[in-house]
């Protein structure tokens, strides 16, 4: 490059037909940021490190980068010819430095601009020429030519150290303000450079500043979990392992808005897909809370361009762009089933923390397997994504159920002496119903002995002289003198009969005694696990056995020493 290629005299022309322009300009480009984006892309391929997006007072727009520049003849070769491919006309996937994969292919960002002013200011210089080229170019004039446009051009002497590229955009199409927290927001969706040596910002007619990065785009969400890729990738996903792809798929806490929802891709990072799911095959509903991005820069290699024109969609009928969206969508539908089961355990393990008890333990407790099943049906239901209640909701709706159906609800439901309760609990949720039933009557003979006040020797002879009636002299309640009756205060209101009365007692005695018989001197004679493996000692034998001596547990607290008044 020498100072004669910037003198020469033959005027810069831009050939195209007017349509062009039209369609891939002004209607293709609407929107602010995409516009705006495709001079960002030229600031990172120019090999530039900052770029300054300055939103001025009077609605114009200048984006300034300080790379490499231009000379004239690179306008007039270069920039001025629409459609350029500049990775093959340059035989190079890598901008000037070798430093960065070139991000722009199509050559139709100028075209861009038009979309969103009618008029752009184009001033270059590249360092050691020493010259500012600027050229301005006009949509009105444009859209007046037959096909070749001159646009106007002048040049200036500037230092020699000088370097970079400023364009501005006046005469705006939009009316509005221009909201610069928002355009920082939407340009940080429409890339994913990761150089750390680039820097873009905007710069308001007021002078605040605002950063354009991936922070902004996934950094305002809260996150639940992440999926980092290629780290996260498994065997299922050997097309995406050997075309290198990369990025970070991220779940939020709570649903995200529409238009965060989905997968961005990037290639050399501009966007070439707007978010979305690729046609996975899996339940919506975890997609409400997923959001990220995945590099794909291998479709830049690709022999056809497979990105749509204005740079929001992939061509998806190509062989391998449609492997890459059966990849995707297999990857998808597994972290949708990942997000699901990350989330029941986590609401799980919050939810158990609430409640202050395992499910599992909790369903397990419950020996009636239909009541089980009830129960698990109702659990289900209240922690199921069909109700969508936080965890709050779900822990204080569990808390009644469970004091309704609490743990070993059986047990509980039966209402036991607290004698009895206390005695036998322990077994009982081991599922050792036996000394359940053993220690329960353990703690009644003990506590009828001392109501008597006799020794404890043994069971059945405590039982046989504490209750009924004496019927002879020979009866060794005859010979002590006293015994306990537990129908004394119905005696007393005189309603019932002498006959009644006696029956209430003997029924305590042989009561006690039928327990202890069936019960306790059963396994006197067999082994425990052979009664309780073969159905002859059940749970709820265990609950009715513990039942009756609830009951006579409940006799006894009533009963009273008399003598024999016979």
């Amino acid at each position: 490059m020498n100072q004669d290629d910037v003198m020469t005299n033959e005027p810069l022309t831009l050939k195209f037909d007017p349509q062009t322009v039209d369609h891939l300009g002004s209607r293709m480009y609407s929107h602010l940021p995409n516009a705006i984006a495709e001079l960002v892309a030229n600031a990172y391929d120019a090999d530039a490190r900052h770029v300054i997006v300055k939103v001025g007072e009077n609605q114009s727009i200048s984006v300034i980068d300080d790379g490499h520049g231009m000379s004239r003849s690179d306008i007039a070769d270069k920039y001025l010819h629409i459609g350029r491919d500049r990775r093959k006309d340059e035989n190079s996937s890598l901008t000037e430095s070798g430093k960065r994969r070139v991000s722009g292919k199509k050559g139709l960002g100028k075209l861009a601009l038009f979309g969103i002013g009618n008029e752009v200011t184009l001033r270059t210089t590249r360092a050691d020429l020493s010259i500012e080229t600027r050229v301005c170019l006009s949509y009105d004039d444009l859209m007046a030519t037959r096909g070749e446009y001159k646009p106007r051009e002048s040049s200036y002497p500037c230092g020699c150290d000088e370097h970079g590229t400023t364009v501005t955009l006046t005469k705006l199409k939009r009316k509005t303000k221009i909201n610069c927290p928002a355009l920082a927001k939407s340009l940080s969706r429409l890339f994913n450079y990761v150089d750390s040596d680039f820097k873009v910002t905007i710069e308001s007619s007021t002078g605040e500043s605002y950063r354009v990065g991936p922070e902004i785009r996934l950094g305002s969400i809260a996150q639940e979990f992440s999926w980092t890729f290629p780290d996260d990738l498994d065997d299922n996903d050997s097309f995406l392992s050997e075309h290198k792809i990369s990025g970070q798929i991220i779940s939020a806490k709570k649903p995200l808005n529409s238009d965060l929802r989905g997968i961005t891709l990037y290639a050399d990072g501009r966007l070439v897909n707007e978010p979305e799911f690729f046609g996975s095959s899996e339940s919506s509903y975890a997609y409400s809370y997923l959001t990220g991005y995945l590099n794909v820069d291998f479709i830049n290699d690709l022999n056809e361009d497979v990105i749509a024109t204005d740079r929001r969609a992939v061509v998806w009928d190509n062989e391998y762009t449609e492997e890459l969206r059966r990849a995707l969508a297999t990857l998808l539908t597994r972290i949708g089933r990942n997000w699901r089961e990350f989330r029941s355990a986590k609401r799980k393990e919050k939810r158990e923390h609430t409640v202050g008890v395992s499910t599992e333990k909790w369903l397990a407790s419950i020996r009636a397997t239909e009541d089980r099943e009830s129960l698990n049906k109702v659990i289900d239901y209240i922690t199921s994504d069909d109700l969508d209640l936080t965890v709050q909701q779900e822990g204080h709706l569990l808390k009644d159920i469970r004091r309704l159906a609490p743990p070993h609800a059986e047990y509980v439901w039966r209402r036991l002496h607290s004698e009895i309760r206390d005695a036998a609990q322990d077994f009982y949720e081991k599922g050792d119903y036996f000394h359940a039933i053993d220690e329960a009557m353990k703690r009644y003979v003990r506590l009828v002995a001392e109501k008597m006040g006799i020794p404890r020797d043994r069971a059945h002879e405590v039982l046989a002289k504490s209750f009924g009636l004496p019927k002879d002299k020979k009866d060794s309640r005859k010979k002590q003198g006293k015994w306990l009756s537990v129908s004394a205060k119905y005696r007393k209101t005189g309603r019932f009969s002498d006959q009644i009365m006696n029956d209430i007692d003997q029924g305590q005695q042989q009561l006690s005694l039928g327990l202890l018989t069936a019960f306790r001197n059963t396994v006197d004679h067999e082994e425990i696990d052979a009664l309780q493996s073969t159905g002859a000692l059940t749970y709820e034998d265990c609950l009715d056995a513990l039942s009756m001596l609830s009951y006579l547990m409940r006799r006894l607290s009533d009963a009273e020493i008399i003598g024999d008044t016979q």
